[in-house]
């Protein structure tokens, strides 16, 4: 489970909520919280802020998963 996924939950939103309310379709966060794609710089901000937590939190997964 990476962050996007383990913030979400804790929030109680599904993948089409954040999808919404950021603007993009749902198999985008089903992408970001499997780690295939990273958010855009305008959406990563958004991310960030609907999550409560870094740009670098998000990142910082996104690539870790990426490189393995």
């Amino acid at each position: 489970m990476n962050i996007i996924e383990e913030k979400r939950l804790k929030l109680g939103l599904t993948q089409k909520q954040i999808a919404e309310m950021i603007g993009v379709d749902r198999t985008t966060v089903g992408k970001w919280e499997l780690g295939i794609s990273i958010p855009r710089v305008e959406k990563i901000f958004a991310l960030s802020k609907l999550l409560s937590c870094s740009i670098e939190d998000i990142y910082s997964c996104q690539r870790m998963k990426q490189s393995n």
